[in-house]
């Protein structure tokens, strides 16, 4: 909620969006369940769960008419789910209103995280292929061990 200076608030959507996780998610120890679990009698589905906060984009479809140069999306921050359906609450920074909509795309991942998630995949490419950088010398050469 710092990082992108909203204002104080959205806690409360926070607070909302951090129950309906933990209901979902949280075992309790006794009876090795989840609430949703003792509520509903079912193992919940997680697979819609979302980083919060993170960058999305949320189509603009049947929201009036678009030009032929209009954007489609607009850019909005992941705020939580719906409580009546299955959509998702995005504040819509265009608008600056909070809005529900099935019609998002998800940016969960930063630019920083992909450098760090490529230098790793390079790491453990070289690794399993035996391949060692000889940075001992000014040349870069690939020795095979």
């Amino acid at each position: 909620m710092n990082e992108t200076n909203l204002p104080k608030y959205f806690w409360a959507d926070a607070v909302s969006t951090t129950c309906y996780v933990l209901n979902r998610v949280l075992i309790t120890p006794i009876l090795k369940k989840t609430p949703y679990e003792l509520f509903k009698g079912r193992k919940p589905n997680i697979s819609h769960l979302k980083v919060f906060g993170c960058k999305c984009f949320i189509l603009n479809n049947g929201k009036g008419n678009l030009g032929k140069f209009d954007s489609k999306a607009d850019e909005g921050i992941f705020f939580g789910y719906s409580l009546h359906g299955h959509a998702y609450r995005a504040y819509n920074r265009r608008t600056m209103l909070v809005e529900e909509s099935m019609h998002i795309a998800f940016g969960e991942i930063n630019q920083n995280i992909r450098k760090v998630l490529r230098q790793v995949q390079m790491m453990r490419f070289l690794l399993d292929n035996k391949l060692i950088l000889d940075c001992r010398k000014n040349q870069r050469k690939v020795v095979n061990c």
